[in-house]
C-alpha cells in the first residue's frame, strides 16, 4: 500500500506531500492543479517512468517545474508498505542530465542505490509486478480509462494478449 508521496519541483508542485490511508483516497482540485501529476509521480517513483514519458509524449526535462523560473532538479520520494515493512524509494533527476540518483530503503536501511534500473528491479521483486502490468492493469492514464471500450474488437484482443 502506498502511504506517502513527496514531490519537489515536479511539474506544478514546488514541494508537495500527500499521505494515503487504507481504503479509497481521493485527490480533488481544479483543472491544472496537479492531480494527474501525483499519479505520474507515483508511477515514476516505482518504475522510473510513466506512460506519457515512456511513450515519448513528454521529455524528462519538461517534468521539472519551470515557473516562476526553471528549477535545476526534481525529486520524487514515495513510501509504501509491504509485508509489515516500510519501503522508501527516492528518484532524482536534473535538467539536461536525466536521472542522477535513485535509492531504495527498507525500514530506513539502504538496500539499493545509484543505479535507477537496479532500484526498479528491486521494487518489481518486492511488489511482484512490473511496469507493463502496472501501467496496463493498475494505473490508468488521464482520459484513457475507457481505452478498451472504444477500441475496435480485433484490436482489443491484440492489446489484451
Amino acid at each position: 500500500m502506498i502511504t506517502k508521496i513527496r514531490l519537489r519541483n515536479w511539474r506544478s508542485h514546488l514541494d508537495s506531500e500527500f499521505k494515503f490511508s487504507k481504503g479509497v483516497n481521493t485527490l480533488l482540485g481544479i483543472m491544472g492543479s496537479g492531480k494527474s501529476s501525483v499519479l505520474d509521480g507515483i508511477c515514476f517513483a516505482l518504475f522510473g517512468t510513466f506512460p506519457a514519458l515512456n511513450q515519448r509524449k513528454i521529455k524528462l526535462d519538461e517534468i521539472i517545474r519551470n515557473k516562476p523560473e526553471q528549477a535545476k532538479k526534481a525529486i520524487v520520494e514515495l513510501d509504501f508498505a509491504k509485508d509489515k515493512n516500510i519501503y522508501t524509494v527516492t528518484r532524482q533527476f536534473e535538467f539536461g542530465r536525466g536521472t542522477t540518483g535513485a535509492e531504495l530503503r527498507k525500514n530506513g536501511e539502504l538496500i539499493e542505490t545509484g543505479n535507477s534500473q537496479a532500484v526498479t528491479e528491486q521494487i518489481c521483486e518486492i511488489l511482484q509486478t512490473n511496469y507493463e502490468i502496472f501501467s496496463r492493469a493498475i494505473y490508468s492514464e488521464q482520459n484513457n480509462i475507457d481505452a478498451f471500450l472504444v477500441m475496435p474488437r480485433g484490436q482489443r484482443m491484440a492489446k489484451i494478449d
